[in-house]
């Protein structure tokens, strides 16, 4: 075993969960949360007719309609915040 092998074996194994870590995040903190949030707002702001799909159910929404209603949950979000606390979110 050499040192390149001895640098690079700890290097790739951090880089998979660094990587799986973010996929993480991503799923919870976008996904999860923006969508519940848009949902939500959709809803009440529709009477129930946006989105079509159930809470739950943001994988069965078409991509347009996703990313549209999780951005605006994560804009919410941030608009919630700033409200409360006068400082937008870093």
């Amino acid at each position: 075993m050499d040192l390149d092998d001895a640098i690079g074996f700890p290097r790739a194994f951090l880089a998979a969960v660094l990587l799986a870590l973010w996929w993480l995040a991503w799923d919870f903190g976008v996904e999860t949360i923006g969508w519940s949030i848009g949902w939500g707002f959709y809803r009440l702001a529709t009477g129930g007719r946006f989105p079509l799909e159930r809470l739950g159910e943001q994988d069965e929404a078409s991509s347009g309609v996703a990313v549209f209603v999780e951005v605006t949950g994560l804009v919410l979000l941030a608009l919630a915040i700033w409200l409360v606390t006068f400082e937008w979110p870093a």
